[in-house]
C-alpha cells in the first residue's frame, strides 16, 4: 500500500511537471486557433469539391455529411443533401444521411421517411 502511494505521488508530480495536468493558457489558445484553422480548411475543401463538380451528387452528399458533423450546421447539410438528391434521387446513402441530419434536428417523422426511402433503394444499407 505504501508503494502504491509513493508511485502515485511520483506519477502525479511527473504529470504536473510535463504540463499534462495543468492548463497553460498560451497552449490552450494555440489549440483553439489551430482547431478553427482546421475547420475552415475542411469547410473550404468540401465547398470546393462541389464547386469543382456541381453535377456530382455524391460530392453534394459528402458535403452534407461534413456540415451535419461540423458544429451541427444542419440547414446547410440539408441544402447539400437536397441538391444531391435532385441530381440523383436514387442515391440511398444520401437519403440515409439526410435522415440522420433530420433525426439530429428532432424531425423524427421526416427522418423515418428518408430512412424508408434509403432502405427501399438499397436494402443492405442498414446491415453495415
Amino acid at each position: 500500500m505504501k508503494y502504491i502511494f509513493i508511485l502515485m505521488l511520483i506519477l502525479s508530480n511527473f504529470l504536473f511537471i510535463c504540463g499534462c495536468i495543468t492548463q497553460n493558457s498560451a497552449i490552450v489558445e494555440k489549440n483553439y486557433i489551430q482547431f478553427a484553422e482546421e475547420i475552415n480548411t475542411s469547410q473550404s475543401y468540401y465547398d470546393q469539391m462541389v464547386s469543382a463538380d456541381p453535377l456530382n451528387a455524391t460530392a453534394w452528399c459528402i458535403r452534407g455529411m461534413y456540415y451535419n458533423n461540423a458544429f451541427g450546421q444542419f440547414d446547410t447539410a440539408l441544402q447539400s443533401y437536397n441538391r444531391g438528391l435532385e441530381l440523383d434521387p436514387r442515391n440511398a446513402v444520401c437519403w440515409y444521411a439526410k435522415g440522420t441530419t433530420l433525426r439530429n434536428m428532432g424531425k423524427d417523422q421526416e427522418a423515418i421517411a428518408c430512412f424508408d426511402k434509403a432502405a427501399r433503394l438499397d436494402p443492405s444499407i442498414f446491415r453495415h
